[in-house]
């Protein structure tokens, strides 16, 4: 650990003397409070990610570290997390260290990144950035109507902290080979993937047919199995998506059966709408790829230059011994009037797999301009529901200032007397403020109490801890 320490510091005092040839960022976040869940008393604890680029021509670079410390010697870790060179070059693509993939629209594979988060498990309650890539190597090839490309590598199980071995956090070794041609508007493709990890080895093909029918609809389906393995499994994806004038149609259809593959490497479409309202973010179904079938309709209609108006219908099915039927009616109303922006929206849903049923969620994000450089934003958001014949309700209320694009300061107050959150009714009250110092540097401090639960973000759901004190972030470039 010392001698990765050295190494680091040994490239931090390099890129002062090359500074024109190297860029970075760090994300830093302190926290000194505790989980309202657990008996722990309040501690400090420091965790910090720092990223180093270096482009040369057509040639980049990256490095990385995370390290996260507390009086826990048993969560602490300093992880030189990711080393990564790219070559590019007349149609030539070359990957070798760590990098993100993603085949099949995610059906076989998906790494991803997901910006600004950093998360903490319950059972190692250690700190991490949340992201999910490969270390090894690839190599493409694209032409104007072919493209090639073969992948290796190890993908990173992101639910297993950095204080656990590398094989427990890379137990999923992939090959992988993808092509596609394109034909009179269409493109063909196929991708074949081998996979070898502690549990034995499987092997899958995909096959994809997408392209553009008429100027104003274009289509995409893909149909992907395993192929030499006793458990049979399979992923079909399919949406058409319909564009005119101020009227815009999309439809998709799943179907998935047995096909987690590896530790969860793989993320097929959810086709769940992925929500900014906090109540209907923290309520999205989780796609579950060892069982669903189901669609997803969406319309939206530009009224005026000003006003928005959407619709959605989302209907899973998963089949545990009986069909449990997952549905959700979505509307929402996004306009101007003067110098206020204003969104509205309904929504109307019955999730069996978390025991809910006719859960009503409505509310407004009202957006002041009260000059050229001050504004206020007011979050106003109700939800109610069933379980066991007894009734549930969720509220939010927020209140955000913001001055000339770099101050930012807001109270949230959620209140709660969900009997499976907590037993009896609760309030969470926070606080926030965040000031932009310069372009480089961004300080937010965060004080009060932040509830827990799922969250989404870019179609990956995860699990934010409950928490309770201060919390400082510095965001820097350099």
């Amino acid at each position: 650990m010392r001698k990765q320490l050295l190494i680091f510091v040994f490239l931090l005092f390099g890129i002062q003397l090359t500074r024109a040839q190297f860029s970075g960022s760090s994300l830093l976040e302190y926290q000194y409070g505790q989980l309202p869940t657990t008996n722990e008393t309040s501690f400090n604890a420091l965790y910090n990610k720092v990223n180093l680029n270096y482009r040369y021509q057509k040639l980049k670079a990256k490095a990385g570290v995370q390290y996260f410390v507390s009086p826990y010697s048993d969560r602490n870790y300093i992880e030189t997390g990711w080393f990564g060179l790219n070559y590019r070059n007349k149609g030539w693509d070359f990957n070798l260290g760590n990098f993100n993939e993603t085949i099949g629209r995610g059906i076989l594979l998906r790494s991803y990144e997901i910006h600004g988060a950093v998360i903490e498990d319950i059972s190692y309650r250690s700190k991490q950035y949340f992201y999910r890539d490969i270390m090894g190597a690839s190599a493409a090839y694209r032409h104007k109507k072919f493209a090639l490309k073969t992948t290796y590598g190890y993908v990173l199980n992101n639910l297993v902290s950095p204080t656990e071995d590398w094989q427990k956090r890379r137990d999923d070794e992939i090959m992988a080979l993808s092509a596609e041609y394109k034909l009179l508007k269409q493109t063909i493709g196929g991708s074949y993937m081998h996979l070898n990890n502690s549990s034995g080895t499987t092997d899958y093909a995909l096959g994809s047919l997408s392209g553009r029918l008429f100027p104003f609809m274009n289509y995409y389906t893909t149909y992907a199995s395993t192929v030499n393995n006793e458990a049979k499994g399979f992923a079909f994806y399919g949406s058409l998506n319909f564009s005119i004038n101020k009227l815009g149609i999309s439809a998709e259809y799943k179907h998935y059966e047995n096909f987690v593959i590896g530790s969860g490497i793989n993320e097929p479409p959810a086709l769940v709408k992925e929500h900014s309202y906090r109540v209907l973010n923290r309520s999205t179904h989780v796609v579950q790829p060892e069982n669903e079938y189901g669609f997803q309709l969406e319309a939206f209609y530009q009224a005026t230059d000003k006003t928005l108006i959407t619709f959605n219908y989302t209907q899973a099915n998963n089949d545990l011994g009986s069909i449990l039927t997952y549905t959700e009616y979505f509307a929402e109303l996004s306009t101007t009037l003067n110098k206020t922006d204003v969104k509205f929206f309904a929504d109307y849903a019955n999730d069996p797999l978390k025991g809910e049923s006719d859960r009503i969620s409505t509310g407004t994000n009202i957006d002041q301009i009260i000059n050229a450089k001050q504004g206020l934003l007011l979050e106003l958001e109700f939800q109610n529901f069933k379980r066991d014949q007894q009734s549930s309700s969720n509220y939010v209320v927020g209140l955000n200032y913001r001055y000339d694009s770099k101050l930012f300061a807001g109270i949230l107050n959620e209140w709660s007397d969900d009997e499976y959150i907590t037993s009896t009714p609760k309030l969470w009250l926070s606080g926030t403020v965040r000031y932009k110092l310069n372009n480089k540097h961004t300080v937010q401090v965060f004080a009060g109490e932040r509830r827990g639960g799922p969250a989404c973000s870019a179609g990956v759901c995860y699990e934010v801890l409950d928490f309770k004190g201060v919390e400082l972030r510095w965001n820097a470039r350099f």
